[in-house]
């Protein structure tokens, strides 16, 4: 009976093999998203910089070809990564050339999906082909293709390019020390039985969950490791509000812990909420536990019904218009993530030294070379600050709030603590935002523009919001580190940037900085750094909203693409730019690679009356409604709506530094 059978390979040998490989039909559409295409470019871009001599990127399992294809192996699993690299080596080029084709067919081929087979042929032929194709995506196969192709992109622009990192290095790099694990099952594997076995297996100890343990083993009495580790396991729910998760994992109900709540200072009464366990012996457990690995292990769930027959979760009154409970909520960053951000603040506040990146893939070595958390008053201490770093997050950082339209935006939601009306007991709620909030937008700007797996920019903010309740002062913060981090010439890390802020912030001391905006004089084309189009669009909508009735319902949604406005290859010559123009920033714009493929090679009139007719539902561009108010479009018109951008920054810049 044939063997399964895997083996360690890495890109080489699997490019310089005669594999081909299949999707097959059963197998979904590709459906990676920014934050898994940026965390692999990242973890790529990180094991480079550290010179790894061998970096493992995960497994595929591959069946066994039939008798009448034996190169051909069908991708049974780990073709969303696959596809990301075949895509990343068709951008880097250099030696992974013979990672996208075996011979004169592709390296990878999808059974059933003509326009995905097209689309990865018609790459390799460098033929003009996307408009076309994209207008017969019938059934959506390539949108997610086509992003993730512009994410690297734009990872090659802003990371290597700006870095000056040597491609053909980096490429090398990828070809020789990436390694797959390529396991083989055979031709007649039961399938239905295979994903049962995989998808049905058993969770791995998440690294988080360890730390966990390893924390909590300073704590030498039972019943307060039980109160922190509560205390821990709602922090660490990232997918709903902290108080919410305190109710979940306490069993105490809402009304009393809002008690621990103050609304006018904004703080929350860790201490209160302690005795409140102790009273209702919620810090006891229903069966003995012989250690703590049994205790974390164990993953225990909380009953949420008392013995008075009241349900704590749903011990709130009803509904009233500014509320929004039943909403789902999304982080915009994982429990390790934020585990960092505290340890960075935890490590300054000691007067200790920075950790070296941020990287929740190394989240157990950073805590271990750098956290210095040995006894039980460290132990207390880390986990205190992570409780107010959550809470003071909840508070004052933006999250993915999905809407009655299946679409997901960026809001803060404030906690309020109210009584109901005939009531004598108060309760905890999420309210509505009453306008647009320009805190949250300046947020959302720098979430889209930066790096998905670090946002080093959030240390500062969350170490203000400590001391700082007040969220108009810390809007006006924000501002101001924005600015300081990223629009001035000093060379740093973001790491050393953020850190040395802190120091600032710590004395209330700010040193001047002369901002720069330079680079917009520069015809950089799609090399433009996609941060200055973001804060742009902020800083006409902080300048210009009160003038501009339709700005209002304006919002940063995720944009990859570089619009140019008079086309590179115009089909007709009226109203276009030079070349000395064609890659200024005037001339320039950022889209959704959609709306890019739709505008195409059109003329400037015909542009702008599409743009026109999408501004009834929302306007999409600030930067691009200002350019559209022109009836036409040459040299001057473009030289002259540069120069007012870069006066709107000006004005910004001086505005915001009072």
């Amino acid at each position: 009976m044939a063997k399964i059978k895997s083996e360690l390979r890495t890109i080489k040998e699997i490019a310089e093999s005669n594999y081909q490989f299949n999707i097959p039909i059963y197998q979904r559409l590709y459906v990676w998203e920014n934050e898994q295409i940026d965390t692999l470019l990242e973890d790529l871009f990180t094991a480079y910089n550290s010179s790894k001599k061998l970096f493992y990127l995960g497994g595929i399992i591959v069946k066994s070809p039939d008798k009448d294809n034996s190169n051909l192996y069908d991708l049974i699993d780990g073709q969303q990564r696959f596809t990301t690299l075949w895509l990343m080596s068709f951008e880097l080029k250099n030696h992974l050339e013979s990672f996208l084709k075996h011979g004169n067919e592709l390296k990878i081929k999808f059974s059933i999906r003509k326009n995905t087979t097209e689309y990865f042929t018609n790459l390799l032929n460098s033929s003009e082909f996307e408009k076309e194709i994209i207008e017969d995506d019938t059934d959506n196969s390539l949108s997610k293709i086509i992003n993730a192709r512009s994410r690297i992109k734009r990872f090659i622009c802003e990371k290597l390019y700006q870095q000056e990192i040597d491609l053909k290095d980096f490429s090398t790099f990828i070809f020789e020390k990436v390694h797959l694990i390529v396991t083989e099952i055979p031709i007649n594997t039961d399938l239905n039985k295979l994903f049962e076995v995989t998808n049905n297996r058993g969770i791995q100890l998440q690294h988080h969950e360890i730390l966990k343990a390893k924390i909590l083993k300073h704590l030498t009495n039972k019943q307060e490791r039980i109160r922190y580790g509560k205390i821990w396991d709602a922090c660490s729910k990232m997918e709903n509000y902290i108080e919410r998760n305190l109710i979940a994992e306490t069993g105490i109900r809402n009304s009393e812990i809002s008690k621990c709540y103050d609304k006018d200072k904004k703080s929350f009464d860790l201490e209160h909420l302690f005795r409140l366990m102790i009273a209702k012996g919620r810090d006891q457990q229903k069966t003995e536990t012989k250690s703590l690995n049994s205790i974390l292990l164990s993953r225990n769930t909380v009953e949420h019904n008392s013995t008075d027959g009241i349900d704590y979760l749903t011990d709130v009154p009803e509904t009233v218009p500014q509320d929004d409970e039943d909403e789902a909520v999304r982080s915009i960053l994982t429990f390790p993530q934020l585990l960092l951000h505290t340890l960075r603040i935890y490590l300054f506040k000691k007067k200790s030294r920075d950790i070296h990146k941020i990287s929740e893939k190394e989240l157990l070595f950073t805590f271990k070379e750098y956290g210095r958390i040995r006894d039980e008053k460290t132990a207390k201490d880390f986990i205190q600050l992570l409780f107010e770093v959550r809470f003071v997050f909840d508070l004052f950082i933006i999250k993915w709030i999905e809407k009655n339209d299946n679409e997901e935006v960026h809001e803060i939601k404030q906690l309020d603590r109210y009584k109901q009306p005939d009531k004598r007991r108060y309760y905890l709620r999420r309210q509505k935002p009453i306008a647009e909030n320009g805190f949250a937008l300046l947020q959302s700007m720098l979430y889209h523009s930066q790096q998905i797996t670090t946002h080093y920019w959030l240390t500062p903010v969350l170490y203000s919001a400590l001391f700082d309740r007040n969220k108009e002062t810390l809007y006006n913060k924000l501002k101001r580190y924005d600015n300081i981090l990223f629009c001035t010439n000093d060379e740093r890390t973001l790491p050393e940037k953020t850190w040395s802020l802190l120091e600032e912030i710590e004395k209330d001391e700010f040193s001047e900085k002369e901002y720069c905006i330079d680079i917009l004089d520069e015809n950089r084309g799609v090399a433009f750094p996609h941060y200055w189009f973001y804060k742009l669009e902020f800083v006409l909508w902080h300048n210009l909203k009160d003038e501009h009735e339709k700005w209002e319902k304006f919002r940063m949604t995720a944009k990859n693409s570089v619009e140019h406005v008079s086309p590179q290859n115009p089909e007709f010559k009226e109203d276009t730019v030079s070349n000395k123009c064609l890659n200024s920033f005037g001339n320039l714009a950022l889209v959704s690679r959609n709306i890019n493929s739709e505008y195409g090679r059109k003329p400037f009139k015909e542009k702008r009356a599409k743009f026109e007719a999408s501004k009834e539902i929302r306007v999409d561009s600030l930067k691009l409604d200002l350019i559209y108010k022109n009836d036409s479009w040459n040299d001057d018109l473009c030289e002259k709506h540069k120069e007012e951008m870069k006066k709107q920054f000006e004005e910004y810049f001086k505005y915001t530094s009072l």
